[in-house]
């Protein structure tokens, strides 16, 4: 199976689709209109398809901030708001769909640190242990080694250089680079 979005022409309306590959059949799994512009993220897309759960992972504005949620890939019916409150993820950076846990990046969610600045973060699916792994207070860039279990996080403000240090995927410092 394939799954896609269709946008509409105006981009106020999104459609999540899913493609039989052997057929060629096309279901329609769920559909959100907003009355401004529909965005699924900052310089990437936020949903996420998970056939192996039958689940997807959804990005929307819709409480005023931008969320994610968790959604049944059958019904299209929602399970549970992921993240929540008055900050914004602006990016999902990895799914480990195994540990169902997913790793991002937001502004706004630390008090006292510049909204601008993005933070790297990790929450289970059903929305509990939600955890900032970037403390520092610093726009951070990260790389994922590729069995995830640990990063590489670039971090700098306008006033310090880019400063790198190595993190194991619960945000423990491991080394400095």
């Amino acid at each position: 199976s394939l799954a896609f979005l269709s946008t509409s022409r105006d981009h106020k309306n999104e459609k999540l689709r899913v493609a039989d590959a052997v057929s060629g059949a096309v279901r329609e799994v769920y559909e959100e209109s907003t009355n401004t512009q529909f965005e699924s993220g900052q310089g990437t897309v936020n949903w996420r398809y998970l056939p192996a759960s039958n689940e997807f992972v959804w990005f929307t504005e819709r409480d005023g901030w931008g969320h994610l949620y968790l959604y049944d890939l059958n019904t299209g019916k929602l399970k549970n708001q992921i993240t929540k409150g008055d900050w914004a993820v602006w990016q999902v950076l990895k799914v480990d769909d195994k540990a169902r846990v997913i790793y991002g990046l937001a502004g706004g969610h630390e008090k006292g640190v510049n909204p601008y600045f993005g933070q790297v973060f990790r929450v289970n699916f059903d929305g509990s242990g939600f955890q900032m792994l970037t403390p520092e207070p610093a726009n951070h860039n990260i790389t994922f080694s590729p069995d995830g279990k640990y990063f590489i996080d670039n971090f700098s403000t306008p006033d310090t250089p880019i400063t790198a240090v190595l993190r194991d995927s619960s945000g423990k410092l491991i080394a400095s680079l």
